[in-house]
């Protein structure tokens, strides 16, 4: 198989279970405050990394690297996970897997800045396609705490964008499960402040909010990284594997529609649709360009 393709499967895989993330989210809110949330979740996923990394034998970072390390975590993980839980208490899980589908754009709008990475006309036309699908989300929201919501989870998506290129700077010197454990259990030891305000409300939380911290930490964030850190080392472009992200608001959509009957509302629906329309031209942008380059080859030749 491929080199690319397997980013790819990886990719869609990890996409999957983060789409879970936001509806548990929702339901743990409800009873456990944003910031001992992030404890919670990424103390589970570190507890489990950590003993697979013990087994797996893969040793401790470099000293040189360790603040490497503490900048994925806390870009990654601390303060996209902070905004990203504030931002879920006033906005939906559909809402919220819309907005945090700007991740590519701005991850595409940073490569090529910065890694000279080429999307060339027609991957540019489906960013713009993309973001035309977040104004439409943005301007049909009218009640205040839903916009500002809307703003945390766009920073939260900037965090998350800006770990997706700094993670490349990792995947040259570690495996993919060695910096996922380091970052991880980075953030872990960020969210240790939280840990009195975590304690008192785990005794008054119900089992269901529990359950869904655990099935987070587990599922979405311990396996879910170490695959998607895969998928990165293993993509030749950021954006080919970044741009699934757009696929978790259908999936987001049809599993808070399942678990706990939130419907989207006309907003998220034709804001979705015109960013599943975007994603669907990114992801064949190769075959425009070489359609597009033919036809110029035929006039030339007449």
């Amino acid at each position: 198989m491929k080199m690319r393709t397997r980013s790819l499967i990886l990719a869609f895989c990890t996409v999957v279970l983060w789409s879970t993330g936001f509806v548990f989210t929702r339901i743990a809110v409800r009873d456990i405050s944003p910031f001992p949330l992030g404890l919670l979740r990424y103390g589970s996923a570190a507890l489990l990394l950590l003993a697979i990394g013990f087994f797996k034998r893969i040793g401790l970072p470099s000293r040189r690297d360790i603040p490497l390390f503490l900048v994925l975590g806390a870009f990654g993980f601390f303060l996209y996970q902070i905004l990203f839980n504030i931002a879920m208490t006033t906005i939906s899980a559909a809402t919220a897997s819309v907005v945090t589908a700007t991740v590519p754009v701005l991850t595409a709008l940073f490569a090529s800045l910065f890694f000279k990475e080429q999307l060339g006309k027609i991957g540019w036309l489906a960013v713009a396609i993309e973001f035309l699908g977040i104004l439409i989300l943005t301007f049909a929201k009218r009640e205040i705490s839903l916009g500002f919501g809307l703003v945390w989870m766009l920073a939260s998506a900037l965090f998350f964008a800006a770990y997706n290129l700094i993670q490349r700077f990792a995947k040259t010197r570690y495996t993919s499960l060695q910096s996922t454990v380091y970052t991880i259990t980075a953030s872990c030891l960020m969210f240790l402040v939280f840990l009195p305000q975590a304690i008192e409300e785990i005794s008054t939380a119900p089992l269901a909010s529990l359950l869904a911290v655990l099935f987070m930490g587990i599922f979405p964030s311990a396996i879910g990284f170490l695959l998607w850190t895969k998928a990165l080392s293993m993509a030749t472009q950021i954006g080919d594997v970044t741009n699934f992200m757009f696929v978790t608001p259908l999936l987001s959509t049809m599993l808070a529609i399942l678990l706990i009957g939130e419907f989207p509302d006309t907003g998220t629906i034709w804001g979705g649709i015109t960013i599943l329309l975007g994603v669907a031209i990114f992801n064949n942008r190769h075959h425009f360009s070489l359609s597009e380059k033919s036809v110029a080859e035929r006039l030339t030749t007449r």
